[in-house]
């Protein structure tokens, strides 16, 4: 006999673990930018429209001006992490490091109320570590909890972590060096730290055709929560491809055990930005 209750309860029951399933595989994008070209061809809806098309739940945005990241912000509070971006123009990841008037800019917006979660990307090389501009730097990220996001090379790492040790670190597309033995050397040298390891535009090299290369799964399998995906929308046509960056990243993370793949797709990210897990 037809049972209309059991039936509705049935729906009900399919429709939950539909959600539940779908929101175990929302991923976050640790790393991306909004530039102002970017915001010619993509108005703050277009944004938010593809990362929903891509399954992306929340972003990373630094952006140039900073101004824009805070206005996506104020768009889509819940679904965009703001970083403070220091540059101004084309050239100043090459230069940022010699602005003696750089720290002051940036603590002239780190007034209460602000929606800034980190600070970067800083572009920085072993030859500039020193820079008393990025020991500033560090030190008004520590000072403000904010994520300092670094792209360069260990010994910046090093560095940073030297100035202010309780410093959370987010290390930009698996190093300067993306080779398994030196991420771990510098995971090893700051075991017990806040250092989270992003792979944004290096999905091709460790995971061809979308295989995970065996001596990348092995590092991850032993630092399973050290690690973070993210696209990196370093262009505007990089954000007209953002679905099928997202399906590459997609394709060698959803090979891993579904724990681990959880943890690279969302929950390390919401560990190291301090996040409630979406309900």
């Amino acid at each position: 006999m037809f049972n209309l209750g059991h039936s509705v309860s049935l729906v009900l029951l399919l429709a939950v673990t539909s959600v539940l399933q779908a929101a175990d595989s929302l991923m976050i994008d640790a790393h991306s930018h909004y530039t102002a070209q970017d915001a010619e061809a993509l108005s703050p809806q277009d944004v938010i429209q593809t990362l929903d098309a891509a399954g992306v739940s929340r972003i990373v945005i630094s952006g140039s001006p900073p101004t824009l990241a805070s206005a996506l912000h104020a768009h889509a509070p819940d679904r965009i992490l703001p970083f403070l971006g220091v540059y101004t123009g084309g050239f100043g990841k090459a230069v940022w490091m010699h602005d003696a008037g750089l720290p002051d800019r940036v603590e002239a917006m780190l007034v209460d109320g602000h929606p800034w979660v980190g600070l970067g990307e800083l572009h920085l090389f072993a030859r500039d570590a020193a820079s008393p501009v990025f020991e500033r730097l560090v030190r008004i990220a520590a000072e403000h909890d904010l994520v300092l996001m670094i792209h360069g090379d260990s010994e910046v790492v090093d560095r940073a972590f030297g100035i202010a040790p309780e410093l959370r670190v987010l290390w930009a597309h698996l190093g300067a060096i993306p080779l398994p033995s030196w991420v771990e050397r510098t995971l090893i040298r700051h075991a017990g730290r806040s250092l989270w390891i992003d792979t944004s535009v290096r999905d091709e090299r460790i995971a061809p055709d979308g295989q995970l290369l065996p001596e990348w799964r092995g590092l991850i399998e032993d630092w399973p929560d050290r690690f973070v995906v993210a696209v990196d929308t370093f262009s505007t046509n990089r954000w007209r491809s953002y679905g099928e960056v997202v399906g590459t990243i997609r394709s060698w993370v959803d090979a891993l055990p579904p724990e681990l793949s959880q943890r690279l797709l969302s929950g390390n990210a919401e560990a190291l930005f301090r996040l409630q897990p979406l309900q």
